[in-house]
């Protein structure tokens, strides 16, 4: 009598899902704070009202401007039986989250401006529209071609000062709100798998946004002989191409600091620290492998004859 086979199982599967929400490792939750954050996440971000824990130690009155209140992504494994872990460090999604315990300035105000206790001025405006008058336009400063994020000043001299870019990551995917509410579920055990693909951004965050801001920026800088720094995480460093290193602060045009956070506690840590030029950063940041041609032939075949025939356009 032949035997009867086992039935297969399925294979693991991975997703991005939220890591941090409203300061909160999500892994370590209960079922209660899920659905209690589920809850305030639907809201307006005044209604929420959640502080912010990472801008505490600046702002004791911080509240979170993030909708939905996503801090970071995190990848999570569902195995063949169903269960869900953790796995894989935190992808930062809300600049804010550089600002844990004000770590990052210390380290930056040491470096650059020769103090751990900096004077930070935020959103300073950096170019001018050509042809306006700023001192009639009211309009003008909304309305500012390009803005530094944070100027980092030496408390003792004003002079000793330095320019800091924050670039956190975009995702793309369905939109966060629909894995959200799956925490909103009544008596909910441990994590729930994420409800659909989502993927951190690296190409829309990097070349697409601070390319351009560093390229705006950095020549009027090296002018003027000033640095910036750049704060990225560790998984937005590994995304990029290589950089050539320079030995000496004085010789650089870019210091990028890449952080990190401890997986059970959320330290903020710092990972390494990268000088380099603006040229050399340029070619990082847009590094990447072009398909061969029949490669990207046999794309424009697969779009045409299937699924995504949407992004065809055929005029009659």
């Amino acid at each position: 009598m032949a035997k009867k086979s086992k039935p297969s199982l399925k294979p693991d599967r991975v997703r991005y899902g939220v890591g941090e929400w409203f300061g909160k490792i999500v892994s370590s939750m209960t079922s209660s704070e899920m659905n209690e954050f589920s809850l305030k996440s639907t809201m307006s971000v005044k209604a929420a009202d959640m502080p912010c824990p990472f801008r505490l130690a600046a702002d004791p009155d911080a509240r979170c401007n993030k909708k939905g209140g996503v801090c970071s992504l995190r990848q999570y494994r569902e195995d063949a039986l169903g269960k869900v872990t953790a796995q894989g460090g935190f992808v930062t999604m809300c600049p804010n989250r550089f600002w844990a315990g004000n770590k990052v300035f210390e380290w930056i105000g040491k470096d650059l401006v020769d103090s751990q206790k900096p004077i930070i001025v935020r959103e300073v405006d950096f170019l001018e529209t050509p042809g306006v008058d700023e001192a009639k336009d009211t309009e003008a400063t909304a309305d500012a071609v390009g803005r530094i994020d944070m100027v980092l000043m030496n408390a003792a001299n004003e002079l000793e000062w330095c320019t800091v870019e924050v670039q956190a990551v975009y995702f793309s995917g369905k939109k966060m709100a629909a894995h959200l509410d799956q925490f909103a579920v009544s008596g909910l055990n441990g994590m729930p798998f994420p409800d659909a693909i989502r993927r951190p951004d690296f190409r829309s965050s990097g070349p697409k946004r601070l390319m351009p801001q560093l390229q705006t920026k950095v020549p009027t800088l090296r002018r003027w002989g000033k640095k910036m720094a750049v704060i990225i995480d560790v998984s937005f460093a590994n995304s990029l191409g290589a950089f050539t290193k320079i030995s000496h602060l004085s010789n650089c045009d870019i210091v990028w600091y890449v952080v990190d956070y401890d997986q059970a506690t959320g330290e903020i840590v710092l990972d390494r620290k990268i000088l380099t030029t603006l040229e050399s950063s340029v070619e990082a940041l847009t590094a990447g492998v072009p398909r061969s041609r029949e490669e990207f032939e046999g794309k424009l075949k697969s779009i045409l004859k299937g699924t995504m025939g949407k992004k065809v356009v055929r005029f009659s």
